[in-house]
């Protein structure tokens, strides 16, 4: 009995104990339990495996193969240092390497040859028309449209929309766009007093803060604590004159009568800033006061075709000025020139030389206003580059420079020759023989050949 009666007091104290200890924490509140790793012979501490994993990402990069592309056996015109004969062009990554005779061609190269073919610089075209998309260029343009291959087959390798230059390069955007915010717009109105005061009130403006600024300088050398110029103002017009007084940025304004000429010519000397004159019609009259001032002019040879200009000024009764040899004085004076059609963008209305489809046409045609064919060349071309500030990239054949350039029959401003291949950064977009558009006229480079049976754009004959 007492074995029972102690049997029941140790269960009690048991029951009791039991009671005071800690909840059970539930299932799903446990830590998962530890999975026992895989003895794999790695007993290498976490920072040496990041730095492992970071040369991997390394190795991977460089693994990365470059890629080449070669043309061989054409004369090379590099416009800046000599022709180059039976040469070859090669470009790794979109970039010109090698050009000469006795090139070293890397392994799995694309190759082209390209004998008794003349390679030159892709033409420049300071007005791209509807080759480009409107606003962000690289995200509106259109990489398969008509125009663009138009533009391509014509030799065109760069074009402007709006302030950005663009390299056509056909099916992709990528690397497409060369340069942004290539101009300012400065609005100094000839028939408008008010606006031209205003305007050389805030040069004056911002010319003594720069004065102020570099007093400031000059102060704080000496005295730590000296004050700083406001600038709070200086936003908006005054943004832009301090860019041009600092020759951060270049000012493009339209101008065609000599007198609009002269008002431009007189700010730029005033100010020292850099400035290029959109039509400058009657530019050859004041050639000597465009080169004093420093100023560059994008010109158009021709008239407009459909045109209400009947060779005279209305506004001021007198001839327009316009001569064929406007370009030829400019030239001859030192204004850099760049020359554009009377229509800046493609279109089929089957008339040579009226736009961008015949962009070398004009430059020609300067050439039959005295214009030498040098300078006809480059104003379509390394001029022209320069006038954007993208001399650097493209205009010319050189080392370093984007591989754009085009594949010609011929001299490019003699009006029976074909653009045979196009390349932009490297890749070729254009072939004759693989596209339709001019495949069936002269395609052995005949130019006694007989007419073809086709028809522009594409061709019909054969059922395509």
């Amino acid at each position: 009995m007492r074995r029972l009666h102690s049997l029941i007091q140790l269960c009690f104290f048991v029951a009791v104990a039991l009671c005071a200890l800690p909840a059970p924490q539930a299932w799903a509140d446990k830590p998962a339990p530890e999975e026992k790793k895989k003895d794999t012979g790695d007993t290498k501490p976490d920072d040496a495996k990041s730095e492992d994993a970071d040369k991997d990402d390394e190795d991977k990069k460089e693994e990365k193969k470059d890629v080449y592309f070669a043309v061989t056996g054409a004369t090379v015109h590099t416009l800046g240092r000599g022709d180059l004969y039976d040469a070859t062009v090669l470009v790794k990554n979109g970039r010109i390497a090698e050009m000469g005779r006795g090139v070293v061609i890397p392994e799995d190269t694309g190759t082209l040859d390209a004998s008794g073919y003349h390679i030159y610089p892709g033409l420049v075209a300071v007005r791209g028309g509807n080759i480009i998309g409107g606003g962000s260029a690289d995200e509106t343009t259109d990489v398969y449209s008509l125009w663009m291959t138009i533009a391509l087959a014509s030799g065109i390798t760069t074009a402007v929309s709006g302030e950005t230059a663009v390299a056509l390069t056909f099916g992709t955007v990528e690397d497409m766009v060369v340069k942004r915010d290539l101009f300012v717009s400065l609005r100094y109105s000839t028939t408008n007093p008010k606006q031209r005061r205003k305007v050389r009130e805030g040069f004056e403006k911002v010319r003594q803060y720069m004065r102020d600024l570099q007093a400031f300088n000059e102060k704080k050398k000496l005295d730590p604590e000296a004050e700083e110029p406001d600038k709070e103002w200086l936003t908006g017009d005054y943004e832009k004159y301090y860019k041009l007084l600092k020759h951060e940025t270049v000012a493009k304004v339209s101008a065609n009568s000599a007198h609009e000429i002269n008002q431009f010519c007189e700010l730029a000397e005033r100010y020292g800033i850099r400035l290029v004159i959109d039509g400058a019609l009657e530019g050859w009259t004041v050639a000597r006061r465009m080169a004093r001032a420093g100023v560059s002019a994008i010109l158009t040879i021709r008239p407009p075709l459909f045109s209400t200009d009947t060779g005279e000024d209305q506004r001021l009764n007198r001839a327009t000025g316009r001569s064929i040899e406007n370009a030829a004085i400019l030239h001859k004076h030192g204004v850099p020139i760049a020359i554009v059609p009377a229509t800046a963008s493609i279109t089929s209305w089957g008339l040579a030389g009226r736009d961008l489809l015949h962009l070398n046409m004009e430059a020609a045609f300067a050439v039959r206003g005295g214009l030498p064919e040098e300078a006809a060349l480059r104003s379509i071309t390394i001029d022209a580059a320069q006038i954007l500030g993208i001399d650097h990239r493209v205009g010319s054949l050189e080392i370093g420079k984007d591989g754009n350039f085009m594949i010609t029959d011929g001299d490019p401003l003699h009006y029976m020759t074909h653009v045979r291949w196009t390349v932009v950064n490297g890749r070729l977009v254009y072939d004759k023989q693989k596209d339709s558009l001019y495949s069936h006229i002269r395609p052995n480079g005949d130019r006694d050949a007989p007419p073809p049976d086709d028809y522009w754009p594409r061709r019909l004959g054969d059922g395509q």
